[in-house]
Order: structure tokens, then C-alpha cells, then sequence
């Protein structure tokens, strides 16, 4: 297991001054790698807790694929988590994907990574990221990997996460009636956020990733999880393959069985109460797969 003292703290500047931290771990033997970043989902975890404690592994288990792989990984936290300054919160998805978009153009400025072959690969709220990242640097990207992120919009999400709390809470019959008042509740706070912005929700709550994924240009890996809570298969599986379909970017989509959206072992709406926090081997698969997909096909 590769440990957060293994890599190389770097300090990127935005746009605006402000700076995000990240971690670059290199594979031995090589002088001159191809590079994944990753971009992390909702919330104000860390990656450098998710590398040191054995409860999370996402980034961990990355890691350890990445470099088995023979691709960099860079794990940069946004703003306002870990030592990354300025406020998440206060951000649309559009401007976490340039922020990245300046991280990748930092990146590659570096003499150890090969500039023309730099992947995003981002989990939950950060696969909307990377899918806005493919819709609009083909120049910069030679690939990317949506994990779990929505095809749909944000207030569908929500919509589908409140319905998940109902069920794991024991009320499902609730969920045919508190679904209209939801979405009348959050088109009133969609329209309200237009005019001001109320929480972190307001900068997101237009956003719909059918009107993205069309013109995605980067040849782009979509991962669905089987029991996902937050993300419903059914839902997002049928529209991704829909909205990419057909067109000429090459794509990718998987279904990993038997887990949740953050692919650990699961049945459909088992709390982590339930369940064993660790990585499952779905998720190794994945993170394996992509990097050898992008390697055979595009590098």
C-alpha cells in the first residue's frame, strides 16, 4: 500500500490567487509518466484522510491501480478542504472544472509528465466535473472516467436521494407522495436561486448533465454501480448510453455488481451501518480497466 509521505506535495494557483494543495505520486523505473487527476465529489473530506485511514479507500485504492498501471496520480483537494484555500461552497461545477482545467494546464508545464497524455477520472459530484472537463478541453485530455456521476440533473438527484432516506428510514410507501412535494419544493428554490444565492445548493441546482454529455469530445468511461442509493442505475445507465450513443467520441459504459455508489459491497439501500466500509473488487476492476483501456486505445 503506497502511503501520503510517498508523494510529492504540490501548491497550484488558481485564476484568482487562490491556491489548491494536491499529492503527485510517481510509478519507479520512469522518468516521464502519463498522468490521472482525480476530482473528488461533495463534501469536505480530505484525501490525505482517505489515504491514512483504513475506513476510506477510494483514493487509496487509486492509487495503488494507478501505479501498478504505470500512470501518475495527482489528488488535489478543492477549495476550502484540507490545506486548499478559498470556498467550495460559493462554486458552480463549472468553476470546479476550471479550476482543474488550470491544475492540468499546471501539470503540464512539469518535465515528468508527458503533457499529451493527461486522463480525469472523478467520483459522485466529480464525475459531473469530469464530464464537463471532456465537454470542453479535447485538447488538454486523452481521457475520462465519470464514477457514479449523474446523467441527469442535480434536482433529479436530489429528488432520488430523498426517496433513498425515506426507504432506509422504513417509510417506502411515503415515496409516491413526498415525490411531487420535493420537486415543487426544489423548483421554488431553483427559481429563488436565480435571483439570489441561498447555500451551496443555489450554485448547483440548475445544473443538468443532459446538456453536457452531448458534446462531450475526450473519449470518456462511464461507471454505474448495481445498487447505487444515490444514483439510481435505472435512471442514469439507460440516459448515459442514450446521450453518448451514437455519436463519434469513443465511450465505455460498466456496470459494476453488487455495489453501492461508493462501490463497497452492498444490497440496494443498505445503510453503512450494514456494511463493510473497505473497497470491493468491482472498484479495483475499475480503476484497473480504465487505466488499461486508455493505455491500449489512446496512448
Amino acid at each position: 500500500m503506497h502511503k501520503l509521505e510517498q508523494g510529492e506535495s504540490v501548491n497550484i494557483k488558481m485564476k484568482d490567487g487562490i491556491t489548491l494543495n494536491g499529492h503527485l505520486f510517481k510509478p519507479d523505473g520512469l522518468t516521464e509518466y502519463p498522468l490521472m487527476i482525480f476530482v473528488n465529489g461533495s463534501g469536505v473530506l480530505p484525501y490525505e484522510v482517505d489515504l491514512q485511514e483504513e475506513n476510506f479507500y477510494f483514493c487509496s485504492t487509486l492509487l495503488n491501480c494507478c501505479m501498478s498501471e504505470g500512470f501518475a496520480l495527482l489528488l488535489v483537494n478543492k477549495r476550502g478542504v484540507g490545506s486548499s484555500e478559498g470556498n467550495w461552497k460559493k462554486q458552480s461545477f463549472f468553476d470546479r472544472a476550471d479550476d482543474i482545467h488550470t491544475v492540468i494546464l499546471a501539470m503540464r508545464e512539469r518535465d515528468d509528465i508527458m503533457e499529451k497524455h493527461i486522463s480525469v477520472s472523478g467520483h459522485s459530484q466529480g464525475g459531473w466535473v469530469v464530464q464537463l472537463l471532456a465537454s470542453r478541453y479535447p485538447d488538454l485530455l486523452k481521457s475520462a472516467l465519470s464514477i457514479a456521476g449523474p446523467a441527469y440533473s442535480v434536482m433529479e438527484q436530489i429528488t432520488d436521494n430523498m426517496d433513498t432516506i425515506l426507504i432506509q428510514k422504513g417509510y417506502p410507501r411515503l415515496v409516491k407522495w413526498m415525490r411531487p412535494i420535493s420537486k415543487l419544493s426544489l423548483t421554488s428554490y431553483l427559481y429563488l436561486s436565480k435571483i439570489v444565492k441561498l447555500g451551496y445548493l443555489s450554485h448547483i441546482i440548475d445544473y443538468d448533465a443532459r446538456e453536457t454529455i452531448p458534446n462531450i469530445k475526450v473519449p470518456i468511461y462511464f461507471a454505474f454501480a448495481e445498487n447505487d442509493e444515490l444514483v439510481p442505475l435505472e435512471h442514469n445507465e439507460p440516459l448515459a448510453q442514450e446521450l453518448i450513443g451514437g455519436r463519434s467520441v469513443p465511450y465505455k459504459i460498466s456496470i459494476a455488481p453488487g455495489v453501492n455508489h461508493s462501490f463497497a459491497r452492498s444490497e440496494k439501500y443498505q445503510t453503512w451501518d450494514e456494511i463493510e466500509s473497505k473497497a470491493s473488487p468491482e472498484l479495483v476492476h475499475l480503476f484497473k480497466d480504465f487505466c488499461r483501456w486508455t493505455r491500449e486505445n489512446f496512448l
